[in-house]
């Protein structure tokens, strides 16, 4: 769905009877009896089916994203000690460091090369089954990855391990740019941020889980880490059992599909309210601007120099997603920590407690988006970023001559997980499909889906090479990317708060005749093959359009 054909100040209901007329006029909205409530676009639009099915898709797909990012941190020991184990009984002696360290390594940037795969076959997925059915069948990828780690120590074969984290990466590289499609279109405008973060909120819990379950105490003992491995299974047989009784994309049905009737009953079922001939008005008008153009692949979206600005804000937000070092915090995160020489005992928990701190951020920056906009909350986030990875650099460096500089590491690594989550973690894949339109949208989420694991798999990969060859200084690096993607986002890339789809393809599009052509001129041209309303109201926080 994503978008209404109403302007800015009015709103879809949530109730089975139409707005009232104080609803129609941009006031605060009522629930329920007709009780006001104070940020009323969230909770007048937030249905119960609306709802449900964010929370079952991010508990299902979304979290296990990071859960399996964050897995192999505290087990990491016991499955090096199993592989030197299983090496010697194979061959009659151990593992020399540097290949076990590659070996480690490869288990653990194999997801991101799985992911990669994944990504790739984003497009023909979506296409052939649509959003609902592509993450109903990946689930079963899930299972079979957990029964290839849970039985890998039983059978002896640290093939199996990697071979299970590599399936695992292939769900989380469909799932990735799935999840976010299917709320981006179903969802509300003004609600497309705020549900568009509920992922990376679970994607943050996905973490925390992975931290608490690792504890000494709980899975953390050396017999019990394939079943700390395999638990994913878990919500994903929860997910496979339940997506079901939800229906498809009401846009993937309409546009993509033809099918009106289908379309209609699935917003009617989203939205609580058979009133949704105005929803429906709108996407025909944007099915019959697409009628010409067909859906698009990644080399014709390379070509396209209509959508050049999106296709490379896409590249660089999702590579800079990456790059910004947030993932070799998350895979190496007890060794950072020892590193910056805290007690081995305390570790465990000052991980759990770092974990705890980016769920309060993600939760910051869902609650907040609506309010404050996209690009606020990923600029402040890739700064915070830029800065604190500059912070565990000096705290390195100075910990041998100031002892409490062990407290400013922590605080640091805190800091660029909470920045991370706060902004950065969601808004690159809900600016995907906020920025291109249904034709173009699948393509975009492979280009940006598979830089994402590309760049994934290199920061995983190549960082305990980097830590051992550039020391403490291996941070600048993530430093200097961080603050630059935050500078591209400020100069090129707009506010699409509360805008449809189209409107916001007209924004980019227009772009550069705002900072050219005087207001006074600006009227309705032909641009880029669009039909571009040339209106500086586009750009305000309302919506001019039909």
């Amino acid at each position: 769905m994503g978008e209404t054909s109403q302007a800015a100040g009015s709103e879809l209901p949530s109730s089975p009877h139409p707005p009232s007329p104080s609803l129609r006029s941009g006031c605060s909205p009522t629930v329920g009896n007709g009780t006001q409530r104070p940020g009323g676009d969230i909770i007048g639009h937030l249905t119960f089916p609306l709802l449900s099915v964010t929370l079952l898709v991010s508990f299902g797909s979304s979290m296990l994203y990071g859960y399996n990012l964050a897995v192999v941190n505290s087990p990491a020991v016991h499955i090096k000690a199993f592989y030197n184990t299983t090496w010697a009984q194979r061959y009659g002696h151990g593992l020399a460091p540097g290949l076990l360290t590659l070996l480690y390594s490869l288990t653990v940037s194999i997801f991101a090369l799985g992911g990669l795969v994944g990504s790739l076959l984003v497009g023909v997925l979506v296409d052939r089954y649509g959003r609902n059915g592509t993450l109903s069948r990946s689930a079963f990828l899930v299972l079979l990855a957990g029964g290839f780690m849970g039985f890998s120590r039983l059978l002896g074969s640290p093939e199996m391990v990697i071979i299970g984290r590599s399936i695992t990466g292939l769900h989380s590289g469909i799932c990735l740019s799935v999840v976010p499609l299917y709320l981006g279109e179903i969802a509300p405008k003004n609600l497309r941020g705020f549900l568009g973060l509920v992922p990376s909120i679970f994607i943050c819990l996905g973490v925390f889980f992975a931290q608490v379950l690792g504890l000494p105490e709980l899975l953390g003992k050396d017999r019990f880490w394939p079943l700390f491995l395999s638990v994913v299974v878990i919500p994903a047989s929860l997910q496979l059992l339940l997506l079901h009784c939800f229906p498809e994309s009401p846009r993937y049905l309409l546009i993509e599909r033809n099918d009106v009737c289908g379309a209609t009953k699935a917003l009617c079922w989203f939205l609580g309210t058979p009133d949704v001939q105005d929803v429906i008005e709108e996407m025909k008008e944007e099915q019959q601007s697409l009628s010409s153009v067909k859906m698009v692949s990644v080399w014709q979206l390379l070509r396209d120099r209509s959508v050049r600005w999106q296709t490379l804000s896409v590249v660089v937000v999702n590579a800079g997603m990456q790059l910004s070092g947030i993932d070799a915090i998350w895979f190496y995160t007890n060794t950072i920590f020892e590193n910056a020489g805290i007690p081995v005992s305390q570790i465990p928990y000052t991980t759990v407690g770092s974990g705890a701190i980016e769920v309060v951020a993600g939760l910051i920056g869902c609650f907040t988006i609506e309010k404050l906009g996209r690009r606020p909350l990923t600029i402040t986030g890739f700064c915070a970023m830029g800065i604190c990875s500059a912070g565990i650099t000096v705290s390195l460096l100075l910990q041998t001559t100031v002892p409490w500089m062990r407290y400013l590491a922590v605080t640091c690594v805190v800091g660029i997980i909470a920045g991370f989550c706060m902004g950065p973690a969601g808004v690159p894949f809900l600016m995907t499909a906020e920025l291109f339109t249904q034709s173009h949208r699948p393509a975009a989420y492979i280009v940006g889906g598979s830089l994402n694991w590309l760049c994934n798999f290199t920061v995983g990969f190549i960082f305990p090479f980097l830590q051992m060859s550039a020391g403490a200084f291996c941070y600048l690096v993530f430093c200097g990317i961080c603050l630059l993607v935050a500078l591209y986002i400020y100069l090129i890339i707009p506010e699409t708060k509360n805008k449809t789809f189209m409107e916001i393809s007209y924004i980019v599009a227009t772009r550069r005749s705002f900072l050219s052509i005087p207001n006074q001129l600006i009227g309705m041209m032909k641009l880029n093959g669009y039909g571009a309303l040339q209106s500086s109201s586009l750009e305000g926080s309302g919506s001019s359009l039909p």
